[in-house]
């Protein structure tokens, strides 16, 4: 699921949030609060929203796996039968999925795509009110299961933030390394995930100057541009998530500042389920004020 995670700022780079104009400042939070009810509304209407998160498997089986629905839940088995919905084969063209029941519709984003396709991370497959979000790797795959009948989604309202405030967001300068290196970052599954060491953020809140480590996914190609700042703070495991919080920074195409908006933090989405594997942000991120913006932790 892509959850909107930066919001279009009209408040120009070179300028801090502390100074803007009135109506500047209006726009920033209006822009601030269709942020926040765009992420309200997928995390209530996504078929795989982290909400409905039931189940997660990883499956490294040299052999066709077979989905079907038992006592109310979706799962997988070496043997194929009449309940059978769909299946999933690793082969020399990669993970493959095949239909079973007229009930699967296979989904990549808005399109759908047709049985026996190779399947790409994040592709999605629809039975009833299961969704089976895949991620698929050179002998494995992580299926994650989601079920529209749970109870968190039916109780979602909207989730639970500090209230806006400009004092968090900030000018900050990009100090790029040369020679961005992959590291191995820890998950809270104690997994390894490789991103990209890409730059520290320097910046100031009411004087006094912090920094935080910013990653990359990937240096050229889709998301690119999308620095991702983990980090924890005076709030975390108090009024935010204990397993930190994630921020989400648009690169410039020029220069060397940016506006950082840490009022659109937003939590881990293993914060919401298990079946995540979210990355634990570095000891080198570990803010020594609190951030009182963003999400609070949600139970």
């Amino acid at each position: 699921m892509k959850i909107l995670l930066i919001a279009t700022l009209v408040l120009a780079s070179s300028v801090s949030a502390n100074n803007i104009t009135s109506e500047a400042q209006e726009s920033w939070l209006a822009s601030v609060h269709e942020s926040w009810a765009e992420q309200d509304n997928e995390f209530k209407n996504s078929p795989t929203s982290p909400l409905a998160g039931a189940a997660r498997y990883e499956i490294a089986e040299t052999e066709p796996v077979y989905f079907a629905e038992k006592d109310g839940e979706l799962g997988w088995s070496l043997e194929t039968g009449d309940q059978s919905k769909f299946s999933l084969a690793l082969t020399e063209d990669g993970w493959k999925w095949t239909d079973l029941s007229a009930e699967v519709t296979g989904m990549r984003e808005d399109e759908n795509i047709s049985s026996g396709s190779a399947l790409l991370a994040g592709d999605f497959l629809q039975i009833g009110r299961f969704s089976v979000a895949v991620y698929p790797g050179e002998s494995q795959i992580t299926a994650l299961v989601f079920d529209a009948n749970s109870q968190q989604l039916k109780d979602f309202i909207a989730l639970d933030r500090f209230e806006a405030s400009d004092r968090f967001a900030v000018t900050a300068n990009i100090v790029r390394f040369e020679s961005p290196e992959k590291v191995d970052l820890v998950t809270g599954l104690q997994r390894i995930k490789e991103r990209y060491k890409y730059a520290i953020l320097e910046f100031e809140i009411d004087g006094v100057g912090h920094e935080l480590t910013a990653y990359k996914y990937a240096l050229e190609g889709e998301n690119s541009d999308v620095l991702f700042v983990p980090f924890t703070d005076k709030t975390s495991g108090k009024y935010s998530y204990g397993g930190g919080r994630y921020l989400s920074v648009e690169e410039p195409g020029e220069g060397t500042e940016v506006l950082i908006d840490f009022n659109l933090v937003t939590n881990p989405l293993c914060a919401y389920t298990a079946i995540y594997n979210c990355i634990v942000p570095t000891p080198e991120n570990r803010l020594p004020i609190a951030i009182r913006a963003g999400e609070k932790k949600y139970h």
